[in-house]
């Protein structure tokens, strides 16, 4: 009986051996199975990481070569209605929607490069239409490139052109300061050969040399009033503002001046950039903002401005 009782025993250890060998073979099968079932989750995030790559990369490569020119409509001079205005001949019925395809690209920042138009200027409306000419004479800040078309302001409105069509058109405003500085030299020097007396040798004596009149360059220190006026619009736009003539009809106003010194236009945006900030009743920004030129004179150019 006693021996029976043992052999009974030892038949359970096996029973429980072999039970704990079989779970360690389905364990190994499941480790195995998830082991497979991760390696396949890696690469299947391997691929659609780098399908999201692609698409990023796509979209960014569409977004930097966004061509403006395929959107460009040109106009001959017989299918606008041209109206004489101060610094150009314009359609401006040409720009009878909001539609912008300027807006949705972002403009690289100038250094404000000034131009002088030697002869007319294609421009063209917001929409793309073109809708005449700058005229020969005026000066142009340019605010922002890109893609080849430069933004700039005339007469108190955003106006774009082909940077080639400027370029072709115009001269710098280093380089007219050049000629007209070069041209007063020239009349001082004519003034002053006019006014000299003639002098008389003695055979016995050396002949009298008269130096040459020296004329010294000096960069002008003054904004013409169109300069300073562009420069402050940049600065402020720059800071963040927005230019929205609408609020013209829904806001308060206020008048304003910048003295024609070099430094003084940067100088009144940073000063309104920071009242901006502050902005009204109950601590909350303006962002936009508007202005007109109401007159100059050798000091200073006057406007009226509205800020939302």
């Amino acid at each position: 009986m006693k021996r029976k009782r043992i052999y009974a025993i030892l038949m359970v250890v096996v029973m429980v051996f072999a039970a704990g060998c079989g779970n360690t073979e389905d364990a190994n099968k499941v480790e195995t199975a998830m082991t497979e079932s991760n390696t396949s989750e890696t690469v299947e995030n391997r691929n659609s990481d780098a399908t999201d790559r692609k698409t990023v990369e796509s979209e960014s490569s569409a977004f930097e070569s966004d061509d403006i020119d395929s959107k460009i409509t040109e106009k001959d001079d017989s299918e606008l209605d041209l109206k004489d205005y101060y610094y150009s001949m314009e359609d401006r019925t040409v720009c009878n929607s909001d539609e912008n395809i300027f807006g949705s690209v972002i403009y690289n920042g100038t250094d404000f490069t000034g131009y002088v138009t030697t002869s007319k200027v294609p421009i063209y409306a917001k929409n793309g239409v073109k809708m005449g000419y700058v005229k020969e004479g005026v000066d142009i800040i340019i605010l922002g490139e890109y893609g080849g078309w430069c933004q700039f302001d005339l007469d108190g409105e955003n106006k774009y052109a082909r940077l080639s069509d400027i370029e072709e058109n115009s001269i710098t405003m280093d380089e007219r300061d050049a000629i007209a500085m070069a041209e007063e030299a020239n009349k001082q020097e004519q003034a002053s050969a006019k006014t000299e007396t003639p002098v008389e040798t003695v055979p016995s004596e050396q002949p009298v040399q008269v130096a040459p009149v020296e004329t010294e360059s000096v960069e002008s220190e003054k904004y013409t009033p169109d300069e300073a006026i562009a420069v402050f619009r940049a600065e402020m736009e720059a800071g963040g503002m927005s230019w929205n003539p609408s609020i013209k009809d829904v806001v308060s106003w206020g008048t304003g001046f910048l003295y024609l010194d070099k430094g003084y236009a940067e100088w009144a945006a940073e000063t309104n950039l920071e009242s901006a900030a502050i902005g009204g009743h109950g601590g909350n920004s303006w962002t936009e903002y508007y202005l007109e030129v109401t007159g100059s004179d050798e000091e200073c150019v006057y406007y009226t401005i509205w800020s939302d």
